[in-house]
């Protein structure tokens, strides 16, 4: 029996969606045009596109993107 047999239908996701997540695609478009642009000046951008989320998730998100960006 394999390890995927045993545990049965996938778990779900748990809490609220991530307000944050669609914006990612900006996000990362914006890093890879000036990677030094600040997580403030990202946070005040994607707000003016609409985001009402917290500045912790979007930090977290730039975060995120940029320690990838350098493992590259």
């Amino acid at each position: 029996m394999t390890q995927e047999e045993g545990r049965g239908p996938a778990p779900q996701p748990r809490g609220r969606p991530s307000t944050v997540a669609q914006y990612t695609p900006q996000v990362t478009q914006w890093l890879h045009e000036n990677p030094n642009v600040s997580a403030a000046e990202i946070l005040r951008r994607v707000r003016r596109a609409g985001y009402r989320g917290g500045k912790s998730a979007l930090y977290e998100l730039v975060k995120r993107l940029r320690v990838r960006r350098l493992q590259k």
